[in-house]
């Protein structure tokens, strides 16, 4: 064989095997077509879904109503609640003033905020914050920012709330979801610029990215085109929820797709963060911002709970075998048809299978949140029997014995709500929310 003849093969070989690779990479936002298509027939998704290249757009729709009581159908530039993709804001100023000199990740809290006494303020560094190691919980929890959440407005107004919150571990040796922790930083890059976390916001990202479809609403902000906080209840009704309740640096921005898309492209020629999967989640509201190793972005917005993070995962079965799960019915749709039907052994028997089905990791998160949307719907009882098998599953966890305290609560029966609260602090000692419902219990 000749050397050009050898070289016309291997070149030939070369295109071929070159067009098969594009051809597949190309059937991502087919198949990511036919994906959000089996999940609009059955209205399992409300939202907006693009898909990204090298910051060259490869695919965007949007499916369902923004507002599902008057049928108003959302649009590619609707917006919608970020929940916690917000923190991924905050990071990021955090590390600009790490970059421009005006902060260390190794620096203490102590030394921008006298939030504890200098003993414990030294020990918190401002990365611990970051990474969730810090020690703080969650404002989310506390009673007194659910007695009137609309009246924190300013990161001076939750700062305030939670240097009253006790550290729930030493700093540095565990790990916590902490949205008090991401409510501090806020407070540090108002300390260090001098300058409000709205104006850094404004000045340091939207404007310089011209993400001019991004606010951080207060609750009574009117905003136009922006979707409705969606309600999903167990026969698949859609439900408005009036959210009121003002963001923090922990989470609330609203925005679009496509801004996020301008975000992800600085994030990506800076390399001020590291690639990933970002998620944020509130009741009746969903965001997935995932960044791939192979230059694709995939942003998801919901106004329905959950969803974006499922149309994520199956994407990511699209990128590795070609091929997706067929969307399954909300896990707490198949839960309530379980347990209704058959009962709650029933329940605890099926439920891994249940959650695998629906690729979920095998967590207490599950259940709890099924007896919480069982008790917004009026059937406290049900929502017992969910929380105790909760607790039975799950006996480490003091969240599960949270849950069942708060229902025997509502329900009347104080001495049981008692010994649930009193679990809670056998394994969170300084857990203040069930010390102080402890308290109002006990008087």
């Amino acid at each position: 064989m000749s050397k050009t003849k050898f070289l016309t093969i291997i070149l030939s070989l070369l295109i071929i095997l070159s067009s098969i690779k594009n051809t597949f990479a190309d059937n991502y936002s087919d198949k990511l077509d036919k994906l959000m298509n089996a999940y609009n027939r059955n209205e399992l998704f409300s939202g907006v879904v693009l898909l990204a290249k090298d910051g060259k757009v490869q695919f965007e729709k949007a499916y369902g109503y923004a507002d599902w009581k008057n049928k108003v159908a959302n649009n590619n530039n609707t917006l919608f609640n970020t929940a916690s993709i917000t923190k991924m804001f905050t990071s990021t100023i955090i590390a600009q003033l790490e970059r421009e000199g005006k902060i260390s990740y190794t620096d203490p809290l102590s030394k921008y905020l006298a939030l504890y006494p200098a003993e414990i303020g030294d020990k918190i560094t401002i990365r611990m914050l970051l990474d969730m190691k810090a020690g703080l919980g969650d404002y989310l929890r506390n009673p007194e920012y659910n007695k009137n959440p609309a009246k924190f407005t300013t990161v001076n107004d939750y700062i305030a709330l939670i240097k009253n919150e006790p550290l729930l571990f030493e700093p540095g040796t565990q790990w916590e979801y902490s949205n008090s922790g991401y409510a501090v930083l806020g407070g540090v890059i108002e300390k260090v610029t001098g300058k409000s976390y709205v104006q850094n916001l404004q000045e340091r990202i939207f404007d310089p990215l011209g993400m001019k479809d991004a606010y951080f609403k207060q609750f009574n902000d009117k905003l136009t085109n922006s979707a409705i906080a969606t309600q999903i209840t167990f026969a698949n009704e859609k439900i408005n929820m009036m959210m009121e309740a003002s963001p923090s640096p922990a989470g609330g921005i609203y925005t679009n797709v496509e801004d996020i898309l301008k975000f992800d492209e600085y994030l990506r020629s800076t390399k001020i963060m590291s690639e990933g999967t970002r998620a944020g989640g509130t009741p009746g509201w969903n965001s997935v911002w995932a960044q791939y190793n192979n230059g694709y972005t995939l942003i998801v917005m919901s106004n329905f709970g959950n969803v974006a993070e499922e149309v994520e995962q199956r994407f990511t079965q699209i990128m590795k075998t070609g091929n997706f799960d067929e969307p399954a019915l909300p896990i707490g749709m198949k839960m309530y048809k379980v347990m209704k039907e058959k009962g709650t052994a029933e329940l605890e028997s099926s439920l891994k299978s249940i959650i695998k089905e629906s690729d979920l990791e095998y967590n207490d998160m599950h259940l709890n949140k099924f007896g919480y949307e069982l008790m917004q719907s009026g059937d406290l009882e049900m929502a017992l029997e969910v929380f105790k098998l909760n607790a039975k599953l799950f006996p480490d966890i003091a969240n599960v014995y949270d849950s069942l305290g708060e229902a025997y609560m509502l329900k009347g029966n104080k001495e049981l709500a008692i010994e649930n609260y009193k679990k809670v602090l056998e394994i969170r000692p300084k857990n203040q929310n069930a010390k102080e419902m402890l308290e109002r219990l006990q008087k």
